[in-house]
């Protein structure tokens, strides 16, 4: 990961590794390969075995520093590796033409570094091999790895001590070792000096180095390989040791997150040299990833948890009941009363009396949603849950009942009915939201009212999750696209007290965002102002939205709202709308990239089918690859409503 990965090393483990080289030293052959422009110097284990791993080393790393242990001990018998000193570093420090050179860091170094490495495979005659690389290492590694010229070849991938993206706090750590003089080792200090050729060259590849980093925080936002993550394909491990206090375990928990097909390993006791320290552990952990086939990956586990049938076939009975007893009032007249209330206060609260009002309770009961007790006197009573009373009562500050009733049961509930024929046609039996409110303006009201109600909470979610906003926009001008009531608008204009906003939504849609507006006190509807646009056309935003003039472009519930082939237009509108350094933020409801959940997003994404069956399943490679396209960077991936949704947040690059 940084030059800090080098200081990791113990007298102790560096005296074992010198043991090992000089007593396997001659079942390692050296080589100078050609590739790109460069005589890469080589050290080959086992170059005869069927499944060759390629090893990229860490930051001013060599073959020989980095894996002299796993180049000594191998991984098994059938595996040769093939571990390289980077291009300008150790002894690869000179072209193919002759010329000598020291090692520069542009701005895609990872990138030259990953290319470099699958060209001295291709050179060397390897059309497959899998990849393992540490700290720096890692990160070109997952670029290899992603890249769609070469990444077929990338049979397995494993990565340690890697990060995808860099922050103030490792700019920090970075500076506190430029000084190879004052701040590294003498034994540390020695031995790299005579890998790259003296002090002198030492302390200049170091400060090219940090400077390099410095620039990836400052001009990407800290992108190291974010977006590279979502395009990796290809088995992958990712081992981490609990007490690396170089490289923090949210960063191996991103990487294996975001990597489609990954496993997680965490070494209890492993640093950021695990793989020195506790190189049999490693051996024996690697070696069986790379040996397990893909064939024969899948084999259903008796103990595997299989679908209840019977929940999923009645679910819907479930939210009938729970959409009846908010609409008779059910929840509020349980409140209502001091304690419990019996069958009688809620018979004369809710106006409904018989049997049906008991069958109804009945399975709210069952369902959890409300709790009921019997009494010494026999008499039934009934009391709320905290969830129920915190979400379901209407004078309750997180109520969100009016969402489920008006929105989910009034309108989704019924669209669902049609799901099969919807799935089956397309666009002929559904013409998207523009469509839906045109033709049905009443609708496009409700829809919004209901959408307020549920919006607010997850607006102050927002805030909550990304603090950041607030101090590097406090006077934040927001455009908050197909922003509906204008709720993350309004709580935005609450929150940061300089803030303003512009809300762009369908015109029959802002006739009800500036009745709700209007509501709010006047410190924050001053603030706030509507657009009556569409966003699925782009051409429509042509002298209307201005150029680079907003901080922060919203875009909640939208993309998976509109048709796919509109997407790329509408991220293309919100580039050109930021001011250099602005944010875009996605908010959604996003599958995982391999598919298999959260479940209340999967749900969410075949709601909207009923509505925009054009539209584009959300994951979020697919969504990061167009902002890509667009000339975003450094693409976040946040949990924002839990099993539910995400938010992506992306910048244009500053000026």
């Amino acid at each position: 990961m940084s030059t800090l990965s080098m200081l990791t090393s113990t007298t102790s483990s560096l005296t074992r590794r010198r043991f090992l080289q000089r007593r396997y030293l001659s079942a390692v052959v050296s080589r100078e390969v050609n590739a790109r422009n460069c005589r890469f110097h080589v050290l080959h284990n086992n170059p005869d075995a069927p499944h060759q791993i390629l090893c990229l080393p860490g930051s001013l790393g060599t073959a020989s520093t980095d894996f002299s242990v796993q180049l000594s001990n191998g991984i098994g018998e059938k595996f040769g590796l093939v571990a390289i000193d980077p291009r300008g570093l150790g002894r690869s420090n000179m072209t193919t033409d002759g010329k000598q050179f020291v090692r520069e860091y542009p701005s895609d170094f990872y990138l030259q570094d990953a290319l470099d490495g699958a060209g001295i495979m291709k050179a060397l005659g390897y059309n497959e091999y899998s990849v393992m690389g540490w700290s720096d290492g890692a990160n070109a590694a997952m670029y290899l790895a992603a890249n769609k010229e070469v990444k077929d070849a990338v049979k397995k991938l494993v990565v340690f001590g890697g990060n995808s993206y860099v922050t103030e706090e490792d700019i920090e750590a970075y500076e506190a070792v430029r000084d190879v003089s004052k701040s590294w080792s003498e034994r540390m200090r020695t031995d790299k000096s005579a890998a790259h050729g003296g002090l002198e060259t030492l302390q200049i590849l170091n400060d090219r180095y940090t400077d390099a980093m410095r620039k990836i925080l400052y001009d990407y936002n800290g992108d190291v390989c974010l977006t590279e993550l979502h395009n990796i394909t290809c088995p992958t491990l990712i081992i981490h040791g609990a007490l690396d206090v170089i490289c923090h375990e949210y960063h191996a928990q991103y990487i294996a997150k975001h990597i489609t097909n990954s496993k997680l390993e965490v070494l209890e006791e492993g640093k950021h040299n695990l793989h020195m320290k506790y190189a049999d552990q490693f051996r024996t952990i690697v070696g069986d990833f790379l040996t397990d086939s893909p064939e024969n990956k899948y084999q259903e586990d008796d103990d595997e948890p299989q679908p209840d049938i019977d929940h999923i076939a009645y679910g819907f009975m479930g939210s009938k009941s729970l959409f009846a007893a908010l609409r008779v009032g059910i929840f509020d007249a349980i409140d209502s009363v001091d304690g419990s209330a019996t069958f009688n206060d809620i018979e004369t609260a809710c106006d409904i009396s018989g049997e049906r009002l008991k069958t109804l309770l009945s399975a709210c009961v069952a369902l959890k949603l409300i709790r009921r007790r019997i009494d010494e006197n026999g008499t039934d009573l009934f009391h709320l849950p905290k969830a129920s009373s915190k979400q379901l009562v209407r004078t309750s500050r997180q109520y969100w009942g009016d969402y489920l009733s008006m929105q989910v049961d009034g309108q989704f509930y019924n669209r669902l009915a049609d799901i099969d024929n919807t799935i089956k046609h397309g666009t002929e039996a559904s013409h998207g939201y523009e469509s839906w409110f045109d033709s049905d303006p009443e609708a496009a009201k409700n829809y919004t009212k209901a959408q307020h109600n549920g919006s607010l909470a997850t607006a102050y979610a927002l805030h909550k999750r990304l603090p950041e906003l607030a101090s590097d926009f406090p006077s934040m001008r927001m455009l908050d696209v197909g922003g509906g009531s204008g709720a993350f608008s309004i709580v935005t204009s609450r929150v940061i007290q300089d803030a303003t906003a512009v809300v762009l939504d369908l015109p029959n849609v802002i006739e009800t965002t500036k009745s709700i507006i209007s509501e709010e006190e006047e410190s924050v509807r001053s603030r706030v102002s509507t657009l009556a646009l569409s966003a699925t056309d782009p051409g429509s935003w042509t002298n209307v939205v201005e150029e680079e003039s907003f901080d922060v472009v919203l875009l909640s519930y939208v993309s998976g709202s509109i048709p796919s082939e509109a997407l790329a237009g509408l991220y293309s509108n919100a580039f050109r709308a930021l001011k250099p350094g602005g944010k875009a933020i996605i908010h959604d409801f996003f599958i995982n990239n391999d598919g298999r959940g959260p479940p209340n997003a999967a749900l969410w994404a075949l709601a909207h089918i009923s509505v925009n069956p054009a539209g584009m399943g959300l994951i979020p490679k697919r969504v990061i690859n167009i902002l890509s396209e667009q000339g975003f960077i450094a693409p976040r991936v946040h949990e924002l409503i839990p099993g539910m949704t995400k938010v992506i947040v992306a910048k244009k690059k500053n000026a």
